[in-house]
C-alpha cells in the first residue's frame, strides 16, 4: 500500500537510505553513517524518509549485534560449527531482507522491517 503524497525524490531517498547501508560490506563505517545522514537531513522534511533512514539504521545495528554474538560463538571450536553457518545465512537473509524494502521503498510503500520497524514508526510518529 502506497503513501498518498510521496513525491519522487522522496522514494528515491528512502531507497537509498536502505541500499547505502550495503556500504557495510566495502566500507567499515557505512552502513551506519548513510541512514543515519539522510535520517538527520530528512527527519523534519519528510516522515516517509525519515522512518527509511531510520529503521534501515536500526536494523543495521541490529545486525552488529549479532554479528558481535557470532563472533564471540566462534571462539570456541565447537561453537565455530555452529555460528559460522549462522552468519553466512543471516548476512545472506540481511542483504536479500535490504533489496526488497528499497524497492517497496521505492515504490511509495511504509515496508517495516522485522522487530525495529514499530520502533522506528513510533520514534518518527507515523
Amino acid at each position: 500500500m502506497g503513501q498518498p503524497n510521496v513525491t519522487d525524490e522522496e522514494r528515491l531517498w528512502a531507497m537509498l537510505a536502505h541500499l547505502l547501508a550495503l556500504l557495510g560490506y566495502v566500507v567499515w563505517l557505512g552502513a551506519y553513517i548513510a541512514p543515519l545522514v539522510i535520517y538527520l537531513v530528512y527527519k523534519d522534511k519528510s516522515q516517509f524518509v525519515a522512518f527509511h533512514a531510520l529503521q534501515s539504521l536500526f536494523f543495521q545495528l541490529a545486525l552488529l549485534v549479532v554479528a558481535a554474538i557470532c563472533a564471540l560463538l566462534a571462539i570456541t571450536i565447537v561453537l565455530a560449527c555452529i555460528a559460522i553457518p549462522l552468519a553466512l545465512a543471516v548476512s545472506v537473509g540481511a542483504l536479500a531482507y535490504i533489496i526488497v524494502a528499497a524497492v517497496r521503498a521505492y515504490n511509495g510503500e511504509l515496508f517495516e522491517y522485522w522487530l525495529v520497524g514499530k520502533w522506528a514508526r513510533q520514534i518518527v510518529g507515523i
